[in-house]
Parts: structure tokens; C-alpha cells; sequence
């Protein structure tokens, strides 16, 4: 099997296809490079390349060899991310992934329950509101989600959790104008600088469809957040600007409401956000089981 030097070598090779500029981008001297790529013609016993002056092609057999070297690569990664997984189960570590709404509303409840009944628990949290949470589960580059999963693809080996559906609420500085008017509808919300985390096609979706989903509701949508972070305390930070108005959960603004500082804005019609927890079926682990669990508690 080829070694990660070598095999690095050929890929980053094949995509320059030249010896110096590859060299460059792995950071060794061309000798190393040349090295390596001889290691790599050894082990699989042919030519990867044509050895020309400022151009080294692939050669036939190197073409068709490029392919198996991508995935064997994809398949050393997702190795090492397991061996990593297992080194750290033995040290009870939860790996958690999570859209940016979720932190306050789930996260931190589950996660207290759970240091109450196992105190040498750890935790690594992972907001991304890009993520392939699916794929990620199955790889076990984490090993539990909780989020919108909405648009994601199901799957037979992965066990879900779903919760109560719940508004998506606006938030803004004390002194906005919207918090004037009465019922406020998001024609007028989004007429104003806007500030979320990622919105993703579905949430584009949904937020259309509310407008209106006409043509111009998409056109509107298409631009927006004005400022796009999963970020939350950067987001709720934002809120000092008297014109902002920052997308998210209830407990996400209570601090700030409870100050004074910052008010929520009823608005009609609501958008829901579809909460789901998700883990890979028949887990036998006894940290993962006890967060499960905890998660399990609050929808109830």
C-alpha cells in the first residue's frame, strides 16, 4: 500500500504536472518529490510519468492509475478519522455536530444533564450550518447531530430523533423602527439589513415561499443575509446597529432581552424550523448513549 508521502506526491503531481511546482505545493525539494514519486512507480510496478523538461505528464497507465489513487487516498483519511474516533472513545469524548440554532436550545441543556451524571465526560461541539452531517455520521467524524435536516438524504443506518417543530424568531436593537408597528410581516423584516447563519437551499425555500413565492420574493432571497456567520455571538453582537435585524431561536437573544438592550419582533407568518437529533443505529457506547438520552429528555 502506498505510504501518504508518495501517494501525495503522485496527486499533487498529476495536477501540476510539473516537478518543481509540485515540490512546491508539498513543501520538500525536488529531490524529495522525484523520491517519492519513484517509491510510489515501485510499489505499484509501472511508469506513473513522463520525465519531460517543465512537463510531466501522466503516462497511460499513470491515467488510468489516478482514479485508485484518489480513492485510496479518501480511504486513508477516513482511516485515520476512525482510528482517531476509537483513541478517543476509550477516553469518553463526544464528538457533537450542530446547525447554529441549536448551541442554547439543545446543546447546553443536554450537555449539562449529562456532566451531572458523568462529570469526566468531554465534548467537542462542531457549528457548521454547511455540513454533511449524514456522511459525517457515517464516516464517524462525529457522533451525534442535532439540526435542520430538512435537506438531507435519508439513510438506513442512521437513527433519528425528531423534535417539536418551532418559530424561527427576529431580533433587534431596542430602538429599531420595526418594533413600532405592531404585527410586523417579513416583507418588512427583510427590508431591513439582515444577518443570519448559512441559509440553505430549503431554508431558501421555505423563506420564498413565505414571501409570497413569486419571482421577486426569490430575487429578494437570493441576496440575502446581508452578513452570513454561524457565528452567533458575532451575529447577536451585530444588534448594537439600531437597523439590524438578526434571524434565530428565543434563547439565543434572552440575555440580551433580558438587558434591555435588545427586543423580539412578533412577525406573520412564522417560519418553522423542522429540529432533529441524529445518530449512526446499533452504537454500543455508553457516553454517546448517556447524551442520547439526554437529548430524548428534553423532547419530552
Amino acid at each position: 500500500m502506498l505510504g501518504e508521502n508518495p501517494l501525495s506526491a503522485v496527486l499533487i503531481l498529476a495536477e501540476t504536472g510539473n516537478f518543481q511546482d509540485a515540490a512546491r505545493r508539498m513543501g520538500v525539494s525536488n529531490a524529495s518529490l522525484s523520491r517519492y514519486v519513484a517509491m510510489a512507480e515501485a510499489q505499484v510496478g509501472f511508469t506513473l510519468f513522463h520525465r519531460k523538461r517543465g512537463n510531466s505528464g501522466l503516462t497511460r497507465k499513470g491515467a488510468e492509475f489516478l482514479p485508485v489513487a484518489r480513492k485510496l487516498q479518501t480511504e486513508m483519511h477516513a482511516c485515520d478519522r476512525q482510528i482517531a474516533h476509537i483513541r478517543e472513545n476509550n477516553r469518553q469524548v463526544v464528538h457533537i455536530g450542530c446547525g447554529p440554532l441549536t448551541p442554547r436550545t439543545l446543546i447546553k441543556p443536554a450537555l449539562r444533564k449529562a456532566l451531572q451524571i458523568s462529570p469526566e465526560l468531554r465534548f467537542r461541539i462542531a457549528v457548521d450550518a454547511r455540513q454533511a452531517p449524514i456522511e459525517m455520521l457515517e464516516s464517524n467524524e462525529i457522533d451525534i447531530y442535532v439540526g435542520d435536516l430538512t435537506h438531507t438524504p435519508e439513510a438506513e443506518n442512521i437513527e433519528l430523533m425528531m423534535f417539536e417543530k418551532r418559530a424561527v424568531v427576529f431580533a433587534a436593537h431596542v430602538s429599531h423602527p420595526l418594533h413600532k408597528a405592531g404585527g410586523v410581516t417579513l416583507n418588512e423584516v427583510f427590508s431591513y439589513p439582515f444577518a443570519s447563519p448559512h441559509l440553505h437551499k430549503h431554508w431558501r425555500a421555505a423563506v420564498t415561499q413565505a414571501l409570497g413565492g413569486t419571482e421577486e420574493a426569490a430575487e429578494r432571497v437570493r441576496v440575502l443575509p446581508q452578513v452570513e456567520s454561524d457565528d452567533y455571538a458575532f451575529l447577536t453582537s451585530l444588534l448594537e446597529d439600531d437597523r439590524l435585524v438578526v434571524g434565530g431561536m428565543p434563547e439565543t437573544f434572552a440575555e440580551l432581552v433580558a438587558a434591555g438592550s435588545v427586543k423580539l419582533i412578533e412577525t406573520r407568518p412564522q417560519i418553522t424550523w423542522n429540529i432533529c437529533a441524529a445518530r449512526k443505529a446499533g452504537q454500543e457506547h455508553q457516553a454517546i448513549d448517556l447524551v442520547w438520552q439526554q437529548l430524548r429528555s428534553l423532547e419530552e
